[in-house]
C-alpha cells in the first residue's frame, strides 16, 4: 500500500468521493478533514494517509469550487 505525507492530487479522488463526503468538505473548505473522509480517500486510492491535521490546499479548494454546478 502506498503511503502519502499529504493528500494525493484531488483530481484522483474527488470524482469518486461519496456525495456525503463531498458535502462534508464543502461545508468547511478550510477545516480539518475528518477521519471518515480520509478513510474514504484511502479506500479509493488504496493508499495510507497520516491522521495528522490534514487540510485541503489552496489549489484543492479552487478545484472543488470549479466542480460545483449552479442549477437554475
Amino acid at each position: 500500500m502506498e503511503t502519502h505525507d499529504k493528500l494525493p492530487p484531488i483530481e484522483r479522488w474527488w470524482p469518486e468521493l461519496s456525495i456525503t463526503a463531498k458535502h462534508e468538505l464543502q461545508e468547511d473548505l478550510e477545516g480539518k478533514i475528518s477521519n471518515l473522509v480520509l478513510k474514504e480517500i484511502e479506500a479509493l486510492l488504496a493508499c495510507s494517509l497520516p491522521r495528522s491535521r490534514q487540510h485541503l490546499s489552496e489549489s484543492d479548494r479552487a478545484f472543488i469550487k470549479t466542480q460545483i454546478e449552479i442549477v437554475d
